[in-house]
């Protein structure tokens, strides 16, 4: 009887200490003290003396890039411009950069920034910033040597692609804010156009003002927003719009993570602004986030019909809690679901069954892929592509730019002449490293082990000439679509982001095609429909 007693005794022992070691509390308090007794060992013991303060940034960093790409910790440096820039506010210059060719292109100059008064301008090369060589730099690199306190100085030098010429300028840099909406209007047959460039701190505000101006210009049939490239912001902003246009009381928006206080409803808590008014949505593969949640609960909700491409896909909602000595780390906490009930998360897990759901009016929509529109257009160039010649398209515009015409009506409306397209093709032939892609990547990683190997080293070299011509045919055979975007880039190099967004409004084929819809209502109506 007491040998049982003692073996049942020890069973239930065993199992409490499985039950024990199996705890949250206790795992964590032990991994704890087991990376505090490393970095007590290697602060006592090690050869050389460590730097312990790289050392626990490297492992938190390494840790967190086990999670998702948006769970972040920041250093006390870093704290303030993180909350500068969540705001839509940061001190700068205000140029936004592109990398090429180890360089760095201006490619948007802000209006009224100290960039653009002391003269630079889109498709001027920086070449050193506080005398710091950009070329031995990384983009973001860069972009933190511009950013800082507001009242501080830094030193640019630039190279003028249209004369040559390289100057150095001493900026101050100044808090600047993102303009949400840059640009309004009514388009032919009653029909208003709103570009949102990001989901700023007001950015709601700043779009019911310009709808209510484009109401007093005419008696509106439909409104097209334009999410296109716009990376998301503010969720309370996303939240105010869509109730400009969705019933008071309406589901917007699910959150749902692990801990009770991450389940959040969110409904429309106001009598809508335009509660019929017919909506199109504009999104592609750069909307995210904030515009992501727009358009999937307009869709959801049978609201607004969207058309353009496939979203980013970034459905995670990040809280941002405080460390130690002004340290933070920005944790994802719960992930976002649209009235539908479906996430807005891309899913990477290969071989996932994407799962349906249904719109108010039971239409299907899929999930694990961001938004899908209900009209999707297919890129007449591969995106990749095209993110690797934009730099130098800006370049080359910048050495024409005496040639770029000052005047606002033809900038807007006139298309660029096909000879400056095909000169800026064939200027390409000459730099293919601007147009090469994932191929040719692998391929000069491969010429590089087989240099010793002539024959080889032949026709490596051989392929790598197909693959150039190759990707320069396919650019020659979409000269109009190019010469669409040239326009798109020459209307801002003269007249800024307004005058883009007013050339976009003439001469977009996805705005046209989105007001085509909303001026045919059986064909807008059906589309609503299963």
């Amino acid at each position: 009887m007491g040998k049982r007693l003692i073996g049942v005794g020890g069973l239930l022992l065993t199992v409490g200490l499985l039950l024990f070691w199996q705890d949250p509390l206790y795992r964590l308090g032990r991994n704890i003290e087991i990376y505090g007794r490393v970095l007590q060992e290697l602060a006592l013991n090690y050869v050389d003396e460590p730097d312990l303060d790289k050392l626990t940034t490297q492992a938190i960093e390494a840790m967190l890039a086990e999670l998702d790409p948006y769970t972040n910790y920041y250093s006390a440096m870093e704290v303030t411009q993180a909350q500068l820039e969540q705001s839509g506010q940061y001190a700068g210059v205000g140029v936004v950069l592109l990398p090429w060719e180890k360089k760095v292109i201006c490619r948007r100059v802000l209006p009224g920034s100290p960039a653009e008064k002391a003269g630079i301008e889109p498709g001027d090369l920086l070449l050193e910033v506080d005398k710091k060589p950009v070329k031995d730099l990384s983009l973001e690199q860069v972009q933190r040597l511009l950013q800082g306190m507001p009242g501080t100085a830094v030193t640019v030098t630039v190279r003028h692609p249209a004369t040559g010429q390289q100057k150095t300028y001493t900026l101050t840099r100044t808090e600047l804010e993102t303009e949400a909406v840059p640009y309004s209007t009514v388009l032919p047959g009653q029909v208003g156009y709103i570009p949102i460039l990001q989901f700023t701190r007001g950015c709601a505000e700043i779009v019911r003002q310009h709808l209510v101006q484009l109401k007093t210009q005419a008696s509106l049939k439909g409104l097209i927003l334009d999410l296109r490239g716009n990376p998301g912001g503010l969720m309370n902003e996303a939240l105010e719009l869509l109730n400009f246009f969705v019933p008071k009381g309406e589901l917007l928006l699910q959150t749902r993570g692990r801990m009770p206080e991450a389940n959040q409803s969110y409904y429309a808590q106001l009598h809508p602004l335009e509660p019929t008014l017919p909506l199109v949505v504009l999104i592609d593969e750069s909307s995210a986030s904030a515009s992501e949640i727009v358009a999937g609960t307009l869709q959801d909700l049978d609201r607004a019909v969207v058309l353009g491409r496939r979203s980013f896909g970034k459905g995670l909602v990040q809280v941002v809690r405080p460390l130690v000595e002004n340290t933070q780390m920005k944790i994802t906490v719960s992930r976002y679901y649209t009235p539908s009930g479906r996430s807005i998360q891309l899913q990477t897990r290969p071989g996932a069954e994407p799962r349906t759901f249904r719109t108010k009016n039971g239409r299907l929509v899929r999930e694990g892929s961001g938004i899908t529109p209900d009209i999707e257009q297919e890129a007449p160039l591969p995106p990749s592509l095209l993110a690797r010649i934009e730099p130098y398209f800006f370049y080359f515009l910048a050495q024409q730019r005496s040639a770029i015409p000052r005047d606002s009506a033809s900038l807007v409306v006139e298309l660029p002449p096909l000879a400056l397209v095909q000169a800026l093709i064939d200027s390409l032939a000459s730099y293919p490293q601007a147009y090469a892609q994932e191929a040719e990547a692998l391929l000069e990683r491969f010429q590089a082990q087989v240099r010793t190997l002539p024959e080889v080293a032949k026709k490596t070299e051989e392929v790598a000439q197909l693959l150039a011509a190759h990707r320069l045919q396919t650019l020659r055979s979409q000269a109009e679509y190019l010469r669409f975007l040239i326009g798109q880039l020459r209307a801002y190099h003269g007249l800024n982001v307004r005058g883009e967004y007013a050339f976009l409004a003439a001469r977009d084929p996805l705005i046209q095609e989105a007001r085509a819809i909303l001026l045919d209502w059986p064909r807008y109506e059906k589309l609503l429909r299963p």
